[in-house]
């Protein structure tokens, strides 16, 4: 970070570098790091949440045209449990070939499904757990969108129950309307 000039970058920001990893698992293993310290991106605002995965998505775009990689996996590491390698912020960026011997497994295979989380009553309890905390970024509010859930006030049963026909009818239409080849 000192020596930029030393990396080997593939992107840049106002915020963020990106750069090929320097011992790579993939061709094309790319890191997108702030400029500015930040121990985990945990600490970035939204503003530049948003910055960081944009560069990551040029970085995906320049694979997949400049490499010819036909996916990729972007993965965000959170503290040492999470797998975060270094106390500085980081987003890798791993483009996938068919050729390649992991091509295909996404990168949640590590996690072995967990038989005593998928009861129902448990999702719940879990559910309500996370739903228990607030979470302030310490922005502004936006007004949602008007056609946001969240925005419109609750219908009478009987409005709502047209407006799932009407939805209906349409989703038919248009479903009539598309050739499947």
């Amino acid at each position: 970070m000192a020596n930029p000039e030393q990396l080997v970058l593939v992107g840049e920001t106002d915020n963020f570098y990106a750069w090929l990893e320097v011992q790579p698992r993939a061709k094309g293993h790319s890191m997108v790091v702030p400029k500015e310290h930040k121990e985990s991106v945990m600490e970035l605002s939204p503003k530049e949440w948003d910055e960081g995965m944009r560069l990551a998505r040029e970085v995906v775009e320049k694979a997949e045209k400049g490499l010819g990689a036909e996916g990729a996996s972007i993965t965000v590491n959170i503290k040492e449990a999470g797998g975060q390698m270094m106390p500085h912020a980081y987003i890798q960026v791993f483009p996938r070939f068919t050729e390649d011997e992991n091509a295909g497994t996404p990168t949640g295979a590590i996690f072995q499904h967990r038989e005593d989380l998928q009861d129902e009553n448990k999702l719940k309890e879990i559910a309500k757990e996370m739903d228990s905390v607030d979470i302030d970024f310490g922005e502004e509010a936006v007004e949602p969108h008007p056609e946001s859930q969240k925005f419109q006030e609750p219908v009478e049963q009987e409005e709502t129950e047209i407006a799932e026909e009407t939805d209906k009818e349409t989703r038919d239409t248009r479903k009539d309307s598309f050739e499947w080849v």
